[in-house]
């Protein structure tokens, strides 16, 4: 857990963050030729829900903040309902890398 805390997450530059209806989403753009028929489906962007703790999590991973620094800030701002903090904080973080959202700093170095 200690390696994930040192990695700093920043978020892709074309994902954008919007509240619609008062609902967070991510609008992740798709540009494969492959999401045509997505596209003439949904539109042109997938959309991602997060909850209010998640959105937070996104504007924070701008590049300049390790996991732990984020979790501090989370702390701040939700005490208690963040709780298990770290664990969560960790798990979000590494599916946002997974789906190609995100660059993780120093996940590289380490071999991730």
């Amino acid at each position: 857990m200690e390696d994930y805390l040192k990695l700093i997450p920043k978020r892709l530059d074309k994902i954008e963050l919007r509240k619609i209806d008062n609902k967070y989403y991510l609008l992740i753009p798709m540009s494969s030729r492959l999401d045509f028929l997505a596209r003439k489906l949904h539109g042109e962007y997938r959309r991602l829900e997060l909850d209010e703790v998640g959105a937070f999590v996104w504007e924070l991973c701008d590049g300049t903040r390790t996991i732990e620094q984020i979790g501090k800030k989370v702390k701040e701002k939700f005490g208690e309902n963040a709780e298990p903090l770290y664990e969560r904080l960790v798990t979000f973080i590494l599916e946002l890398y997974k789906r190609n959202l995100i660059l993780l700093g120093g996940w590289d170095e380490r071999g991730g």
